[in-house]
């Protein structure tokens, strides 16, 4: 297939910028901004619009629906295309069709001012006269450099599309023409929003990992939310249920007016994990799961256990950024066994038996036992400047039962866990 070149030569081209691209985006995504224009590969497009002047046309009617001025041509090549849509230095709205090509004069061509004189003496004004000049004789009268200029009267130069228009990110916004109070009532209205958003990213080749939503409220103040997930995706349900779940764990305090959608470019995730990877559940349930369990039992509640190098009554924390992902690699290798505890709540009240300060013997509702073997005594707080220490610890082997946690509070005592 052949293939096709747009260019738009505009005389306001800083003002016109923004508006060009919009243009340019409609028809293409590999762009290139000029320094008096824009250029953009229209590769297959004739196919469903029509032909190159067909093509050129189209584009010149959305730049009138936009109040731009310019000059538009397509062509089969960079150079040929620019320098067509370049005769009139994109003051007026014209179209140019590159069968004119052979009647532009050699003065629009990348050649130097002594050679073309020489071609004015000769009588050679135009492309066309320049082309039934046996090529061979012009490479041995101005050197194998004028081979460039050849190339380009004969539409045959290999100038490459360097796209530099790099976005990292698209939007949509919507202002509502009655504010609403429950953003529930919003869900039908960002399913059109992240379909066209999806789309649009889909089209770039791309995928994304973070929404940033920010809602406009009635009393002129915003609520923002930064959504980030571990991996790329475009799903759109899943997309819809994760907001919906962040949003109720914080709701706006006002009516919303406005919505602003961001979404935020990354690389898609390849659709094979791995020949031998093992079945495991879809990042995407267990994200959802996460944000339900954090909306049922409060954020503070959810996360991965960690162990605090602390003597204290419960020495360990939820950290929230250490639970799995869904996309972790499976590691093959051996580990090491891990010791777990389980806390009892509440914990289990006991009666313990002791003699010349040797702990014998431990009865509790459920089960009782001799002591084989224990280890302590620790103080129940380590942060002594903070809290006085009012209980005292003990790990305990029970025979035919296993280890527990013994802790005494003034008289009282109570089996406070379980070592797994």
């Amino acid at each position: 297939m052949a293939r096709l070149f747009a260019c738009i030569i505009s005389a306001n081209i800083k003002q016109d910028k923004a508006a060009l691209l919009s243009v340019a985006r409609d028809f293409a995504y590999s762009i290139e901004m000029l320094e008096d224009g824009i250029l953009f590969d229209v590769s297959g497009l004739e196919k469903l619009i029509g032909d190159r002047d067909t093509l050129a046309s189209k584009i010149m009617t959305a730049m009138q629906h936009l109040g731009l001025a310019g000059s538009v041509a397509v062509a089969e090549t960079i150079d040929s295309a620019c320098i067509l849509a370049r005769q009139n230095g994109g003051s007026v709205r014209a179209v140019h069709s590159s069968e004119n090509f052979s009647r532009l004069p050699l003065s629009d061509l990348p050649i130097e001012q002594d050679a073309l004189r020489v071609f004015n003496d000769l009588g050679l004004r135009k492309v066309e006269d320049l082309l039934v000049i046996p090529h061979d004789e012009l490479i041995n009268r101005y050197g194998k450099d004028f081979q460039t200029v050849i190339d380009v009267i004969e539409q045959k130069s290999r100038s490459i599309l360097v796209p530099n228009i790099k976005d990292r990110h698209v939007s949509w916004r919507y202002d509502l023409d009655n504010a609403v109070q429950n953003f529930e009532q919003l869900i039908f209205l960002l399913n059109h929003g992240f379909e066209k958003l999806f789309t649009e990213i889909d089209n770039y080749g791309l995928s994304t990992e973070q929404l940033d939503i920010e809602f406009r409220l009635r009393d002129k103040a915003t609520k923002s939310y930064e959504i980030k997930t571990s991996f790329p995706t475009l799903e759109k349900a899943f997309w819809l249920k994760l907001v919906n779940l962040r949003i109720s764990l914080d709701p706006p305090e006002a009516e919303i007016a406005a919505v602003h959608i961001t979404a935020h470019f990354t690389k898609p995730r390849p659709s094979q994990r791995g020949l031998y990877a093992a079945s495991r559940p879809e990042p995407e349930n267990l994200l959802l799961t996460v944000n339900k369990l954090k909306k049922l039992v409060g954020e503070e509640n959810v996360g991965l256990p960690v162990i605090l190098n602390r003597r204290i009554a419960e020495p360990f924390v939820l950290d929230p950024n250490l639970l799995p992902k869904g996309v972790e690699s499976i590691n093959v290798e051996p580990r090491k066994p891990a010791l777990a505890f389980t806390f009892y709540c509440p914990p289990q009240r006991a009666e313990v038996i002791y003699r010349d300060g040797r702990l014998v013997f431990v009865r509790t509702r459920y089960f009782d036992g001799y002591v084989s073997e224990y280890s302590g005594v620790w103080k129940g707080n380590s942060t002594w400047w903070d809290k006085a220490w009012k209980t005292q610890e003990w790990d305990v082997e029970i025979e035919n039962r296993g280890i527990y946690r013994l802790a005494r509070a003034n008289k009282d005592w109570f089996l406070i866990g379980e070592y797994d």
